[in-house]
């Protein structure tokens, strides 16, 4: 019932994929990776951001110049903090539907009724250990509407929680030609590698120019687990 997932995101040299906290939105994609980015969503039933990706970016999620594609535009949002303005909330045809994936036992009755008065449809899952959206109830949820391929483009802790729960089965990434070091953002963030034998890898990789970047595509080839 889950779909297959790919991640997506723009990342530097040193795997950094903004400038961090309090600093202004740093683009690392060429113009390049933005039209290959639009046609990732374009390839997919859904899209996925986070709450924090939503509210520093207030991006729209559609897949630009492709005729048709309107994929099902998903945010993770536990305590259901989208503000109904939100662009993506906007009336807009040429749009796919609005899905806001909240935890059921942290998000208000209030909030949910304000996001679906705005258009919205909001679900409720169960929280894991940190409080959030638990994610293969969210995907499950997403499979049973039909979604069979979900892009996932961020931030660096969706990122990072869709590899740390194995979820994720590809990858695409694309490396600005460029170093931005401490204190911006790394993505992912912690993976618990404490050896290169539980490092996370990408296999069947194949790379693509982009400009002056590079995208690497592949798929996500998980260790085995400790006994």
């Amino acid at each position: 019932m889950r779909p297959l997932v790919t991640l997506h995101f723009a990342q530097s040299l040193d795997g950094r994929i903004g400038l961090g906290p309090g600093r202004p939105r740093a683009l690392l994609s060429t113009e390049e990776g933005l039209v290959r980015a639009h046609r990732a969503r374009s390839e997919h039933d859904a899209v996925l951001i986070g709450i924090e990706t939503l509210l520093h970016d207030n991006p729209l999620l559609t897949a630009r110049g492709a005729e048709r594609a309107r994929p099902l535009r998903v945010v993770l949002d536990s305590e259901l903090r989208a503000p109904p303005t939100a662009r993506l909330l906007q009336p807009d045809k040429d749009a796919g539907a609005v899905v806001i994936f909240g935890s059921a036992e942290r998000a208000s009755a209030a909030r949910r009724q304000a996001l679906e008065s705005a258009g919205a449809e909001v679900l409720l899952t169960s929280s894991d250990h940190q409080g959030r959206v638990a994610l293969a109830e969210a995907l499950e949820l997403l499979g049973a509407r039909g979604v069979k391929r979900l892009l996932v483009e961020g931030g660096a802790k969706v990122l990072t929680s869709f590899l740390q729960a194995r979820l994720a089965t590809r990858a695409e990434v694309e490396v600005a030609p460029l170093w931005l070091g401490a204190p911006a953002t790394p993505a992912p963030c912690e993976l618990g590698v404490a050896n290169l034998g539980q490092a996370l890898r990408l296999e069947r990789v194949e790379v693509e120019r982009l400009g002056a970047s590079a995208l690497f595509c592949g798929e996500i080839v998980y260790p085995a687990r400790s006994a």
